[in-house]
């Protein structure tokens, strides 16, 4: 078998791992480029090898990753719209600290004998990992991400809104709400919002067919779109919104809005409408990001979401690399 059909069969063993982590949403997001599995068997981890008998030498950690070039350069980053990655530990590893020790040193050597320039993953909520990768000398980022974590005890999610989106949400309850827009016209309505704003989308028509195509087979997806009666009795989208979801937790992976609609409500509408989705399917609710931009994090919180911290965890392997690290964020600064 191949690493990657070993993978599957691992993700078919953990319940709990979230979909960006799936062999599938990997094919997706990384179509066109190179991707592969770390893959760590219980024997290299154990400190016991010799007392591990083959048959019960099964997979216990993996770590997905895309490996990308430029020039002479190598480099593992996260592909786009993945915000969590990084090595997954199975039940068992996910109790012993000892394990998950000896687990560090080896991914840190296996990274080294790959010889990349540079490395850079995020790790899901709650995973220790990155505590023991600090020790092999890897770099630790804080992030954040606003998440909902108990909607079963809220009669309705607008219970836990501010005043703002309340009154914000009762103004745009004249707007209709569907779930019928394809993927096609989402990319294109996204990228007139862009365009309202100067700036370009960052994703590439292609690479949303194949992802949507992909989640909607899984049945793990939806786009909502938020619309608006114009005079001519014609209905207008104002918003519209990406949702994917695993079996714990929707993420609000693309949510688009026209500027010009700003009185409308329509951004409110949205959040609600996907909020009370993940009620629906009982799902927590991650709006998946609000980092590095207070306005979208105050928007974000307003809806009783509460800041989670995650971790990136990086290695800049080849001091050379650092100048093509710094052109690539000033490149995404420049579309926030």
């Amino acid at each position: 078998m191949t690493n990657k059909e070993q993978y599957e069969a691992f993700c078919r063993r953990q319940p709990d791992m979230p979909v960006m982590m799936q062999p599938w949403w990997m094919e997706a997001v990384c179509a066109g480029k190179e991707w592969d599995v770390i893959l760590v068997k219980k024997s290299e981890v154990s400190g016991q090898q010799s007392a591990v008998s083959e048959q019960d030498d099964e997979i216990v950690a993996a770590m997905p990753y895309l490996l990308r070039k430029r020039l002479w350069y190598k480099f593992i980053i996260m592909p786009q719209m993945t915000m969590y990655g990084g090595i997954w530990l199975s039940q068992e590893l996910q109790g012993s600290p000892d394990m998950q020790e000896r687990l560090a040193k080896l991914i840190a050597g296996k990274l080294r004998a790959m010889r990349i320039a540079y490395y850079y993953q995020k790790f899901a909520i709650g995973n220790p990992m990155p505590h023991w990768l600090a020790k092999q000398n890897m770099k630790i980022e804080e992030r954040v991400t606003y998440r909902i974590d108990d909607l079963t005890n809220i009669e309705t999610p607008q219970d836990a809104f501010s005043k703002n989106k309340k009154r914000q949400i009762e103004h745009a309850e004249s707007l209709s709400i569907d779930y019928g827009m394809s993927s096609e016209e989402f990319y294109r309505f996204h990228s007139e919002c862009m365009a309202e704003r100067g700036k370009k989308l960052t994703y590439t028509r292609e690479f949303l067919l194949v992802l949507e195509r992909k989640t909607h087979r899984a049945e793990q997806s939806a786009i909502i779109r938020i619309s608006e009666r114009q005079a001519d009795n014609s209905m207008k989208t104002v918003a519209a919104a990406y949702v994917v979801w695993d079996k714990r937790y929707m993420y609000y992976l693309i949510p688009a809005y026209l500027p010009s609609a700003a009185g409308t409500g329509a951004s409110a509408r949205l959040a609600d409408e996907a909020i009370r989705l993940a009620k629906e399917k009982g799902l927590q609710f991650d709006f998946e990001g609000g980092n590095d931009n207070e306005g979208i994090a105050n928007h974000y919180r307003q809806f009783g979401s509460k800041s989670v911290s995650y971790q990136a965890v990086s290695k800049l392997y080849r001091p050379s690399f650092a100048l093509l690290l710094s052109l690539n964020d000033w490149r995404v600064k420049r579309n926030m």
